[in-house]
Order: structure tokens, then C-alpha cells, then sequence
């Protein structure tokens, strides 16, 4: 026979009411709210959903952040690097500091994102016949965006001049998904005469794409 356990109230042991009838199938309950959570140490087997984790998109090209976002991976990355090969010689007399004159090493990029940094790189080959000094300028279209006036890139030597080659590196921030051409340009020391690429030797330009 079953039991049946009768009563109108219950309260806790300070008198408070919990749960209390009306006597005609309404209860009104003043129980505590159930809580919210477990605590990270009690969770000691299974596996839990990455949307519990973190807000954002979790997927296998993402990683979980220290504020609890999912982030795309990035900073540092290559994301495309291009190159021109020169060994077309070229000649400038030309003392002008604004600019320069084209020494022939021109390459076009379209940058995958506006936060992207574009490293240049160019190695060139230079015979001075005189051996003065010359000044390289490198160009972000019409642009100037490094300028290094003047280099000694040779010497003579019992009335030769030596050939010589260097690099230069800069690393310029365009802000743009649009194609943008990067050139060397050059100008000389009193107008003397240098030779670029000389005697076939191949100059490079160098162009890497740095994603934020």
C-alpha cells in the first residue's frame, strides 16, 4: 500500500518558506535559483562543443585568442613574393636627387589585403667609369619612397673602375588591394656616367607580400 506523505509547507531550517500549498493544487516555491555553471575542475571527461569556448567562427584556419575570440591565423606571413631578373645594361648621367632615372627594374603587386606591408628587395649590379658616387631611389608608382644619395659603388684602380654590386632593403606599407608597380631608379654624382646591370651582369627586384 502506498504511502502518502501530507503537507502544506516547507521551510528551511532558519523558518523561511520553500515550497507552501494553497490547498487546491497550487504551489508557490521560493527555492534558490539553480546555478549557471560548472566549475572548470569538475569537468573531467568528454568533450566540449568550441562554441562553448570562445565567440567567432572556430574551424580549422582559426585559433582560440586570449579574450575567448576566434581569430584567423596572420602576422608575418609570406603571402606572395614576385621577382624580376635585369641583365639589360643600362646608362644614367644624371645628377637629378628627385627621382632619378629608370635603371630598368620595374615589378607590379596586388597586395591581398590593405593591412599588408610590401618588403623590396634590390640587388644591382653598377660599373662607374669615373668612380663617383650614385643615389637610389626606390619607387611606389610616381611615389618616392626611399631615397639613398649618394653611394660610392666603385673605385679605380690604376685608372679602372671596378664593378661592384649591393642591395637595399625597405619595407613600405601601400594601404591597398589595387595592382601597384614598385621601380629603381637612380641618379649619379655630377652627372657622371653609370652603368647598371654592366657587362650583362643581372640585376633583381624583389618584391614579398608581409600580412598583418
Amino acid at each position: 500500500m502506498a504511502s502518502t506523505i501530507q503537507v502544506d509547507k516547507i521551510t528551511d531550517i532558519g523558518g523561511n518558506t520553500m515550497i507552501e500549498s494553497n490547498g487546491s493544487g497550487t504551489f508557490t516555491n521560493s527555492l534558490p535559483a539553480p546555478t549557471s555553471g560548472i566549475a572548470a575542475s569538475a569537468i573531467d571527461s568528454g568533450t566540449i562543443a568550441t562554441a562553448r569556448l570562445g565567440s567567432g567562427t572556430a574551424s580549422s584556419s582559426t585559433f582560440l585568442r586570449g579574450d575567448q575570440t576566434y581569430a584567423a591565423a596572420g602576422g608575418g606571413k609570406i603571402g606572395q613574393v614576385l621577382q624580376q631578373v635585369n641583365a639589360t645594361e643600362v646608362s644614367i648621367s644624371s645628377d637629378s636627387a628627385t627621382n632619378g632615372v629608370a635603371t630598368g627594374l620595374t615589378l607590379a603587386i596586388t597586395p591581398s589585403a590593405a593591412s599588408s606591408k610590401i618588403l623590396v628587395i634590390a640587388n644591382i649590379y653598377t660599373n662607374i667609369v669615373d668612380g663617383r658616387g650614385y643615389g637610389i631611389h626606390i619607387m611606389r608608382g610616381t611615389t618616392e619612397v626611399y631615397e639613398d644619395n649618394y653611394h660610392w659603388g666603385a673605385v679605380l684602380v690604376n685608372g679602372t673602375a671596378l664593378r661592384s654590386a649591393r642591395a637595399w632593403h625597405y619595407l613600405d606599407s601601400p594601404n591597398t588591394t589595387s595592382a601597384i608597380t614598385y621601380a629603381i631608379n637612380a641618379s649619379t654624382e655630377s652627372a657622371n656616367t653609370v652603368y647598371f646591370q654592366a657587362n650583362t651582369n643581372q640585376s633583381t627586384l624583389t618584391l614579398m607580400e608581409v600580412l598583418a
